[in-house]
């Protein structure tokens, strides 16, 4: 079957209202039989950070920063999939991320469009915070720029931020 999904790749972010999206990305992946690589984007600091501290701190000490970004947003998806199957030790679900990654870089939309192409990926599955068009117009978004350029079906898992408590919807 040519449209069989086989492999998903979650283009995640680290915040702590995308464990929702995750939980998703998994059950998708274990009712479809699928790989599930998991793709987070750090920003590209390394420029910047030299050009603000350059005299204060020694590359060495920035280079370490740096990497150890990486590490932690690895170990903020490695906390999350473990929550994920800690709420759901009774059921033992099947695990099917095949793998975490971590790219560091400015164009957040290319990198994960590289990484559906390079992981063969048959589908791209990511969280929309739903800022609306003028926003994605005038500011641009990762979302919309994936949505033009996927070379794969993408199913956007929209995140509203709830409103407070007390407040009129």
């Amino acid at each position: 079957m040519p449209n069989e999904i086989k492999t998903i790749l979650y283009a995640a972010d680290v915040s702590d209202d995308c464990e929702r999206v995750l939980a998703y990305a998994i059950d998708m992946a274990n009712r479809l039989g699928a790989r599930l690589q998991v793709l987070t984007v750090l920003p590209d600091q390394r420029e910047k950070s030299l050009i603000e501290v350059d005299s204060h701190v020694p590359q060495d000490l920035l280079d370490q920063y740096h990497d150890a970004r990486a590490v932690r947003a690895r170990q903020h998806i490695e906390a999350q999939v473990a929550a994920f199957y800690a709420v759901r030790a009774d059921k033992t679900p099947r695990r099917p991320i095949a793998e975490i990654i971590v790219n560091e870089g400015d164009d957040v939309a290319e990198l994960i469009l590289d990484e559906a192409r390079t992981g063969s990926a048959d589908m791209i599955l990511m969280a929309s915070r739903g800022e609306g068009l003028l926003m994605g117009l005038l500011f641009g978004s990762v979302v919309n720029e994936v949505t033009r350029k996927s070379p794969v079906p993408l199913l956007l898992v929209p995140i509203r931020e709830e409103p407070a408590s007390g407040a009129q919807p």
